[in-house]
């Protein structure tokens, strides 16, 4: 039921729209603003045109890159997988790619810290690889980064170099070749291979490496490509499309490069440690062995005797077990120490054999759950239940650990203090054997304890150089940057359309505007529709000159539009009061400027061209005109003298030029027009009139201003009601319908004045349309057909 109201609502609606929307005023405003809406087009077409025209080009390149890291260390069966950071987090790489970092390191292989341009007509252009001539700075005023200094090629080998300073513009001719030396900097430059003179005008940038890489940010973008390949798109934008592609390949081959270094800081770390190891160790083998060296040419021997030989092997023996327990202990803190950092532990296998097993069953675990944990990460999140998971297990693996190398330490404790204990006993003893031999065999211990440890050091870089060199990464360039076929933007064809689509939006609002606004009477069916008395005719705009008072212009034989206007009124007057023997016609408006003289006076010479007696008489004494239509003189009698008994009709009438046609000016303007318009004087004057006349025309002020054609209009036989188009408004026309709703008025009716004779909008009846006036040239046929065209 709802839904059924609704739409007979809108329906409702829809017919109110309808008939609310005057097609025919539409039409007249869409014709009245053709002008306007093809200029909007143009305009907004155009705009957009320049715009275009005169908007540097940018062009992007790009490249796409598939993520993927893998160790190949595993495959030789040596070490553990040292990388313990997921490289295909591809948040993570496309931060590195666009961060300062990586592209200082761009922007110092790039090699783009001065640019070269060349001044156009309108925009400028960079000379990318192709500049004619070359710089080479050194600036000691930091204000002079980003500064551009124009250059002009002068006569042989000079050129003009200009840049401002402090506000002030510096100009200086030198050679090419010759060093300029200032305060704020030095400059050195020479041409190239495409150097060719000529008057063009260049200009140079020295950019600083902040700035260079701040350009760079702002250019680059990198964006995933494909979540589920690991790809990311690499795209980079810039007036000259051959430094965009060249930039894109560059960023590629060190991002790749970047990468590998990245993965192996850690490894290298412990290798220059390693290395550093070494070298403190073989110094010390150094030392020892040339101290053995010394004691064999002083003694000539090394062996003290049996005793001392046993002595000298136990302490080795313990020395031996005490370096095995240190070193144990230290592996328990290093294990220790990355437990509670919650880092991955690589435990060499040997050291697995001397733990206990539940402690090396521990960390074995304990290994396979940060190793799953960091292929976890590569599909979860931090926050995901199953890392959640993971991490619980670790943390209880995690105290597992902890309590089992607490356990081990204090086993570790008791043998190290078992080991010292019998170490001290031995050592006694030796004291008592001679101190060369003690000093001998503990050197001798020293440098094999030594020995060991440069075998244990080696061993581990080995290890650790196996591993760096089965790093590798597998990020490979799927799609090289290649040269872009078109720039990105200006968009030329979006943009155009774009404007003409502006301007073609901006036309129709300023129609619908326009047309919300007309209010104005613009033809006959408009006024047919507002009124209520019957439409006369219409009467078309006077178009051969431009008319500064009211005239007389119709002709006899005349057979113009306006002519022909008149002549179908006078005919249609006929069928209104078809019995009259003489007739009183009242002609008035709204207000002034309607044309109602004109209408009244050109109306009387039509009739009086048909052999009738026809008198216009100026019933505005306020503002007389007939007297100008007619070019006669309105200083003496008129109709403000015969109402006052100073002077006669016949006096007071004056001839026109056309025979039969006659008129009474409104005399000397008096101080009461209305009350001599009330006196019986003028209902006799009217039927005077009416006796010597066939025709009496009366020209009363505008009802819409004073009374005066009111009271004239009721002793009239016709009343004519002039409107004018496209300069009454529409709310005139309630002054007529009241005036005809009182019923005084029998033969109450309209004319439309002035109205355009453009086809589609124009009188309604007919006439006028194809007609020309008789004295119209050539030159006023053609331009006016061209003008009826649109």
């Amino acid at each position: 039921m709802e839904d059924g109201l609704q739409s007979q609502h809108n329906l409702e609606a829809e017919n109110d729209f309808l008939q609310s929307f005057d097609l025919e005023r539409f039409w007249y405003v869409l014709k009245r603003s053709k002008f306007w809406l093809v200029g909007f087009v143009i305009l907004s077409t155009s705009l957009s045109y320049v715009y275009v025209r005169y908007t540097k080009p940018v062009f992007n390149s790009e490249s796409i890159i598939k993520l993927e890291f893998e160790s190949e260390a595993n495959v030789l069966g040596l070490v553990e997988a040292v990388n313990t950071q997921e490289r295909n987090e591809i948040s993570g790489e496309i931060e590195l790619i666009k961060s300062k970092l990586f592209l200082s390191r761009v922007a110092d292989a790039a090699d783009m810290d001065v640019t070269y341009h060349v001044y156009g007509r309108y925009l400028t252009d960079e000379r990318y690889r192709n500049s004619p001539f070359i710089v080479s700075y050194k600036i000691h005023n930091s204000a002079f980064y980003g500064t551009p200094f124009d250059l002009e090629f002068g006569a042989e080998d000079s050129f003009t170099l200009t840049y401002a300073k402090d506000g002030q513009e510096l100009v200086g001719e030198h050679a090419f070749g010759e060093e300029i030396k200032t305060e704020d900097f030095n400059l050195l430059i020479d041409r190239t291979a495409y150097y060719s003179p000529d008057d063009n005008k260049y200009f140079f940038v020295v950019s600083s490496g902040d700035q260079l890489v701040d350009d760079l940010q702002s250019n680059l973008e990198v964006i995933p490509e494909n979540f589920n390949a690991k790809t990311i798109k690499v795209s980079y934008s810039d007036f000259n499309k051959y430094k965009a592609r060249d930039l894109v390949n560059l960023m590629d081959s060190l991002y790749l490069s970047y990468t590998r270094e990245v993965k192996n800081v850690a490894i290298e770390q412990k290798i220059d440690f390693l290395d550093n190891q070494i070298e403190s160790t073989e110094k010390k083998l150094s030392e020892y062995e040339g101290y053995f060296e010394q004691f064999t040419i002083e003694n000539r021997t090394t062996n003290l005797g049996k005793d001392l030989d046993r002595t000298i092997q136990q302490l080795a023996v313990l020395d031996s077990q005490s370096f095995r327990i240190r070193k144990n202990m230290a592996d328990l803190d290093l294990i220790q120490k990355r437990v509670d950092e919650k880092g991955a532990i690589s435990i060499n296998p040997f050291l697995l054999e001397q733990l206990p097993k539940s402690l090396g069953e521990s960390l074995v675990d304990y290994s396979g759950l940060q190793q799953e944990r960091e292929l976890k990460l590569a599909s979860y999140n931090e926050t995901s239940y199953i890392i959640e998971q993971l991490d619980n297990k670790l943390d209880r693996s995690k105290e597992l650990i902890t309590d089992l190398l607490k356990s081990y330490e204090t086993i570790l404790d008791d043998q190290r203090a078992q080991v010292n204990r019998r170490r001290r006993l031995l050592e006694n003893n030796l004291s008592q054997m001679p101190s060369m031999g003690t000093e001998y065999g503990k050197n001798r211990r020293f440098y094999e304890l030594q020995e060991e440890f440069m075998l244990s050091l080696q061993t581990s870089k080995m290890e650790l150089e196996i591993t760096r060199a089965g790093t590798v990464t597998r990020n490979v360039v799927l799609s090289p940057a290649s040269l872009p076929n078109g720039p990105i933007k200006p968009q030329k064809a979006l943009i155009i359309g774009a404007g003409f689509m502006i301007g073609l939006v901006m036309s129709i609002v300023f129609l619908l505007v326009r047309y919300l606004a007309h209010n104005k009477v613009a033809g006959v069916r408009e006024l047919e529709k507002l009124v209520h008395v019957p439409v006369l005719g219409a009467i078309p705009h006077y178009k051969k000159e431009v008319l500064n008072q009211t005239s007389l212009v119709v002709k006899k034989d005349s057979k113009s539009s306006l002519s022909e206007a008149l002549r179908t009124i006078r005919t249609n007057m006929d069928f209104i009061s078809p019995n009259a023997s003489s007739k009183s016609i009242s002609v008035t408006s709204t207000i002034s400027g309607e044309g109602k003289t004109f209408v009244a006076a050109n109306l009387g010479a039509i009739m009086a061209m048909t052999g009738q007696k026809v008198c216009v008489v100026d019933i505005d004494m306020r503002k007389p005109k007939v007297h100008l239509a007619f070019g006669g003189s309105n200083n003496t009698d008129g109709i403000s003298t015969i109402l006052s008994g100073k002077s006669t009709i016949k006096k007071s009438v004056q001839t026109s030029r056309i025979d039969g046609l006659a008129f009474i000016a409104a005399g000397p303007t008096p101080p009461n027009p209305s009350e001599l318009l009330l006196q019986e004087k003028f209902t006799k004057m009217l039927d005077d009139l009416r006796k010597e006349f066939d025709v009496v025309i009366l020209d009363t002020p505008p009802v819409g201003l004073v009374t005066d054609g009111r009271l004239v209009m009721k002793y009239c036989d016709i009343q004519l009601y002039i409107v004018r188009a496209d300069y009454s408004k529409r709310n005139f026309v309630k002054v007529l319908n009241d005036m005809k709703a009182t019923g005084q008025f029998s033969n109450m009716t309209t004319i439309l004045n002035s109205i355009d004779s453009t086809p589609g909008y124009g009188y309604g009846y007919g006439y006028g349309y194809g007609y020309y006036t008789d004295d119209e040239s050539k030159v006023e046929k053609v331009t006016s057909s061209i003008r009826n065209l649109f």
